[in-house]
């Protein structure tokens, strides 16, 4: 085994799956991998993000003109 090999086996074969899928060598797809995981999280909405937004969508929820109208009496 190559000394630069990884020394976990599962994580030795999820690289070499990827790097496989994407044709290209173990460390460039290892490094796709964080890059991608790094990006993905950096996306996501935070939490305080999602509650300032329901917040906003709750103060807005009643602005929006529906008139109600009864089933028996839609055009």
């Amino acid at each position: 085994m190559d000394e630069r090999a990884t020394r976990d086996e599962r994580l030795d074969d999820l690289a070499q799956t990827l790097a496989d899928m994407l044709g290209v060598n173990k460390t460039e797809a290892m490094r796709l991998a964080l890059q991608n995981e790094i990006e993905r999280l950096r996306s996501t909405p935070t939490i305080d993000d999602q509650i300032a937004t329901l917040r906003e969508t709750v103060k807005n929820y009643g602005r929006k003109s529906t008139r109600m109208v009864h089933p028996s009496k839609k055009r």
